[in-house]
C-alpha cells in the first residue's frame, strides 16, 4: 500500500514561491501608494503655484507694475520677494486643503521690456517644508511656474 502525501521539501519549496509571490504583491502595492500620493502632492503644488499667477493675471500689467515697483503692497495672502510658508485657517476666505500646511511659497514679480514690449514677469516656487511628510512622498521637492502679463498696446 503507498502513502500518498507531500514530503517536506516539496512542502518548503511551495512556501517559497508564496512567500515570493506575496512579497511581490507587497512591493508592488507600496509602489502604487507611492507613486500615488507623489502625484497627489505634486498637483497640490501646482495648484498652490498656479492660484497667486491667476489672481496677478486679474490686476493687469499697470498695477502689477506699480506692485513690482515698490509703489503699492501686494495683498497681504500673496506676499512677494521672500519664501512664505502657507498657513491652514479655516476661517479664512481663501481655503486650502490641510496638507497646503506643508508647503511653503514664493511669488517673484519683475519688470521686463523688449523693444517697445513690455511685461511684468510671475515667478511662483512651492517647495516642500523641511520636516514633513512631503520630504519623503514627492520626488521633485520644488515646482515653479511662470508667466507673462503683458502691457496693453496704446
Amino acid at each position: 500500500m503507498s502513502k500518498r502525501g507531500f514530503t517536506l521539501i516539496e512542502i518548503v519549496f511551495a512556501m517559497a514561491i508564496l512567500a515570493v509571490a506575496a512579497l511581490s504583491m507587497f512591493m508592488l502595492n507600496r509602489s502604487s501608494n507611492q507613486q500615488a500620493m507623489d502625484s497627489y502632492y505634486e498637483f497640490l503644488a501646482f495648484s498652490l503655484a498656479r492660484e497667486p499667477i491667476e489672481v496677478f493675471r486679474g490686476f493687469g500689467y499697470d498695477s502689477l507694475r506699480m506692485i513690482a515697483d515698490g509703489n503699492i503692497s501686494p495683498p497681504a495672502e500673496y506676499p512677494t520677494n521672500s519664501m512664505h510658508d502657507i498657513e491652514f485657517n479655516r476661517f479664512s476666505e481663501i481655503q486650502y486643503p490641510a496638507e497646503a500646511s506643508m508647503f511653503k511659497r514664493m511669488i517673484e514679480l519683475k519688470s521686463v521690456s523688449h523693444g517697445s514690449l513690455r511685461a511684468i514677469s510671475i515667478k511662483v516656487t512651492v517647495a516642500a517644508r523641511s520636516m514633513s511628510r512631503i520630504e519623503v512622498w514627492m520626488r521633485n521637492r520644488t515646482v515653479s511656474l511662470e508667466s507673462l502679463i503683458l502691457e496693453r498696446p496704446r
